[in-house]
């Protein structure tokens, strides 16, 4: 589980042919220009936004719909390219580093965590496009999201107001990577992690598949740390007893939500319960009917709402990956 990763970083270049420029990088990193929402949606660590202006006033008007280039490798390269090419330099009047990006993972509403590291850092509250028209090279904006870290992250899957560090990214990271933990718990609304227990029970005998389902959507969206796994015994009824496999996860969510995600991968995409996936929260059942407000929908309808609802959350990769495990299953029952 990622609580804490880098972004981008932001370079700026000072070019006597603005458009000329952008055509020369484009052809040079084998990329297209694009405006800086899209291209910080689809950026990762290491990759490197590009802007280019005619004049420095510029930076101070940048909004969502900038032009920029997006270049997936980091700024040192970009600049070496650019020092080793006489005629690229040609075209360049000055070049400056913007601000390192880092972004941490924070649980809904995430105020105690910004609160707490505002104060740690002495931190500036900015905006995210303010923080990039005025930070420093060795200045860090930390941006804050209860989204994976694991992959490309959209401007509104980001808290509202990020926090201007000044301090550079490697320092910082280094420092926020050794409390995360610490500062995730306190934003927590009961200030504690819990141990939920997830038994896997297949009539069918499946559970290999079953528990790479299970394991593939809490890797995905990063809902905590698998502590273990292994066989147990549940009791569905009295004086009746199943072999489970169980699987401890530790996790700072609410266990009503794991519940739902759970819910969601007991059926297939045409409605038809697949595995029973109990959950324990410590040696509570959560029972699927406290977590539903309405008590008229019947298990399966509420289950196909879920699935419904967190199927659009996984990467392509994860859905990718359960579409083969259900088709797997499928093939099974043939």
């Amino acid at each position: 589980m990622i609580l804490v990763r880098t972004g981008p970083r932001f370079l700026f270049f000072t070019a006597k042919n603005k458009e000329k420029l952008f055509a020369r990088l484009e052809k040079e990193f084998n990329t297209t220009k694009n405006t800086l929402e899209n291209s910080f949606e689809k950026s990762g660590e290491g990759d490197t936004i590009l802007f280019i202006v005619q004049d420095e006033r510029e930076k101070e008007q940048i909004t969502v719909s900038t032009p920029v280039l997006l270049v997936h490798c980091g700024s040192s390269p970009v600049l070496l390219s650019v020092v080793n090419d006489r005629s690229l330099q040609e075209e360049v009047i000055k070049a400056n580093l913007g601000p390192g990006l880092l972004v941490m993972k924070t649980p809904p509403p995430g105020d105690k965590i910004m609160d707490k590291v505002k104060a740690e850092y002495k931190a500036l509250p900015v905006s995210l496009l303010e923080s990039i028209r005025t930070g420093k090279s060795n200045w860090s904006v930390l941006c804050f999201t209860s989204g994976p870290l694991s992959r490309p992250i959209s401007t509104c899957g980001i808290l509202e107001t990020t926090l201007l560090i000044k301090k550079n990214v490697p320092d910082v990271y280094q420092e926020l990577s050794r409390q995360a933990v610490k500062y995730l718990t306190e934003e927590l609304e009961e200030g504690q992690w819990r141990e939920c227990k997830i038994n896997i029970y297949d009539y069918e005998g499946r559970y290999n598949i079953h528990y790479q389902r299970v394991t593939a959507v809490i890797e995905d969206l990063e809902m905590g740390f698998i502590l273990g796994e292994t066989w147990s015994i549940d009791h569905p009824f009295v004086l009746m007893a199943v072999p489970v496999f169980q699987v401890r996860l530790f996790t700072y969510l609410d266990p009503r939500e794991v519940k739902k995600i759970m819910m969601a991968l007991e059926y297939d995409a045409e409605g038809k319960r697949i595995v029973d996936l109990d959950l324990y929260d410590r040696k509570n059942k959560v029972e699927w009917g406290g977590i539903e407000k309405s008590k008229k929908d019947s298990r399966e309808k509420i289950a196909m709402a879920f699935r419904e609802k967190y199927y659009k959350t996984f990467s392509d990769a994860a859905a990718n990956k359960l579409r083969r495990f259900e088709q797997l299953l499928l093939e099974d029952e043939e």
